[in-house]
């Protein structure tokens, strides 16, 4: 009886963040400020993230296509198994963020 409850209450919280997402990501674009958000495996293809605050942020299996993400804050975020094409990344912080292969960001 328990299983059913557990696998109920999975997918009920599965499906609130799915719904919540695109909202977040609506966010991220307009207000470039997202600190300790659930966006997991998002496309935010072509974005100009310049100087955001993903302090925190977890980005796992996000795809970073065509991104500018000059002087963003990353420090914290989960970055690992995401995807990073042409991104623009100068001066961006990624102190303590953990990045491809668990490894975490240097600390300026």
């Amino acid at each position: 009886m328990k299983l059913p409850r557990l696998v109920l209450a999975t997918l009920f919280v599965w499906i609130v963040l799915q719904a919540e997402t695109p909202l977040l990501v609506w966010r991220l674009r307009i207000t470039k400020s997202c600190p300790g958000c659930q966006l997991l495996g998002v496309d935010i293809k072509g974005a100009d993230l310049s100087g955001a605050d993903l302090r925190n942020t977890d980005l796992r299996w996000t795809r970073f296509d065509s991104v500018n993400l000059t002087g963003a804050d990353l420090s914290g975020a989960n970055l690992e198994d995401a995807q990073m094409n042409n991104v623009t990344t100068l001066n961006t912080e990624f102190c303590g963020a953990t990045m491809m292969n668990s490894v975490k960001g240097y600390c300026r």
